[in-house]
């Protein structure tokens, strides 16, 4: 419910770079201006308008444009330089800095707090120059959190880096974690490749000790995930002495689908019940054709139909046809859809929908299990792996796609994974469990539920330090 006496607390929002990073900050976004703070949603040029470009530019509903202030603010990145966004340029620091001097020189809207992507860490400097707190938002698990903050740790212990080879999926004898206060043992290979095996000078690791360091400083941190799906993560937060509120899965609007997006819903409306395996892999995680035309012909062979979003690949511009098996498009047109983008929430909550042929993103683990659909899981980068461990493992809500030694694609797989999914035993149990974390999802938001309780405990915090500021 939404507080309207007294000074309301204004946080500046600001994301990482990626679609699911924005998503996340837009939809915790809403969420702190339905009960009650006013928010300024920083763009930073570069990526405002590549993602303006490809039309994949989150906004607020009209309805929260009042509360909800888009604020777009230079970066002096040259256009090629997009993928650089993650880390910093001294005009994004200087620039956020003087945005919120300008608020805070304002009778109203003053800035209450700072929230940050966690993997935007140079925000810490600016919060600290303006005198505002800064916290933390991770919209990834909790598990990661967790790790992410030991990192230094297993470097120093001389854990990290791993001996082996880094391109093996799978090794016989992995290496078991059991130095993080808090949780039980566990295998290292659910964790980034790129922080397992490369040496502390790295810049990725470097960057992550950086994420890690400020992490330190932070007043409290928000995560995009739920405590009763993670327990053991969340007590080893607390065990930690680090201040964590689980506040998702956070509350994501349906939109009205454009031209394209209802034809897939109207095709989707004259399949079988459960009948259809929809397939995507995130905005960012293209696959090669060679991996392309396996997952093509594995779909094939499932003799199952498929709703797949092919996302445009800006570097290749080629056309659908050149990246799948000659003559798929016309074997498969009585029983497939292939499209470039989908409504994914609304094709999720379709009783067409058996399953998910996913990437494992959190987000869309998140909109999976939040809709009861179960997951074949193809993990691809970051924690994705982490994730199809939760799903696979812990919450039995998913099966895990068999992959080559080096972690490769193969039509078999493809094939035997989506049918075990939406026709085997193993398929029947894991959407029972996907449907039994539906019915959690949908408590945790409602009056008394556990993520609804820690946005209000945020914001009485916020509220309460908002009123320390009037009074001064």
């Amino acid at each position: 419910m939404e507080r309207s006496r007294g000074v309301k607390p204004h946080a500046v929002v600001v994301p990482s770079v990626g679609q699911g990073h924005i998503n996340g900050a837009m939809l915790l976004s809403r969420s702190l201006a339905t009960i009650g703070f006013d928010v300024s949603f920083v763009y930073f040029s570069t990526y405002y308008g590549k993602l303006r470009e490809i039309n994949r530019l989150v906004l607020p509903d009209p309805d929260l444009r009042g509360r909800i202030h888009v604020q777009v603010l230079e970066d002096a990145f040259e256009p090629g330089d997009f993928e650089k966004l993650i880390f910093t340029s001294p005009a994004m620091k200087e620039n956020l800095f003087d945005f919120i001097l300008g608020e805070q020189r304002k009778s109203v809207r003053r800035p209450t707090c700072l929230i940050s992507d966690i993997f935007a860490p140079w925000t810490l400097e600016v919060a600290q120059r303006a005198c505002i707190p800064r916290i933390e938002f991770s919209t990834s698990n909790a598990m990661f959190y967790v790790f992410i903050t030991n990192l230094v740790h297993l470097y120093s212990e001389g854990i990290f880096p791993e001996k082996g080879s880094p391109t093996k999926w799978r090794t016989e004898n992995p290496l078991m974690l059991n130095h993080i206060r808090g949780l039980p043992p566990f295998s290292s290979e659910i964790m980034p490749q790129e922080l397992r095996f490369n040496d502390a000078s790295h810049p990725f690791v470097k960057f992550f000790n950086e994420v890690e360091s400020c992490s330190k400083y932070s007043e409290r941190l928000l995560i995009h995930s739920l405590t009763d799906l993670e327990p053991n993560a969340f007590k080893a937060l607390e065990v930690q002495g680090i201040k964590a509120y689980g506040v998702g899965p956070l509350p994501n609007p349906t939109n009205k689908p454009s031209s394209e997006q209802a034809e897939c819903i109207s095709w989707l409306d004259s399949q079988s019940d459960h009948s259809v395996i929809y397939v995507a892999f995130g905005s960012l995680a293209t696959l090669s054709v060679e991996e392309m035309q396996e997952v093509a012909m594995g779909l094939e062979g499932s003799g199952c139909p498929f709703l797949w979003v092919i996302v445009n690949d800006p570097q290749t511009q080629e056309e659908l046809p050149q990246m799948l098996p000659e003559g798929f498009l016309e074997r498969t047109k009585d029983r497939a859809l292939i499209i470039r983008w989908a409504p994914q929430l609304e094709v999720l909550s379709h009783r067409a929908i058996g399953g998910f042929l996913s990437h494992c993103g959190w987000n869309s683990t998140l909109e999976s299990l939040g809709k009861g659909v179960p997951m074949l899981c193809c993990p691809l980068r970051a924690e994705q792996r982490l994730n199809c461990h939760y799903i696979c493992e812990e919450w039995s809500a998913g099966l895990e796609m068999m992959r080559t030694d080096t972690g490769g694609l193969e039509k078999d797989f493809v094939e035997t994974g989506v049918r075990a999914l939406l026709h085997g035993d193993q398929g029947l149990k894991a959407r029972e469990n996907a449907q039994r974390i539906l019915r959690l999802i949908e408590q945790c938001h409602k009056e008394g539920g556990k993520s609804a309780a820690s946005l209000q405990r945020f914001y009485d915090d916020m509220r309460a330090l908002c009123s320390m500021s009037e009074g001064d």
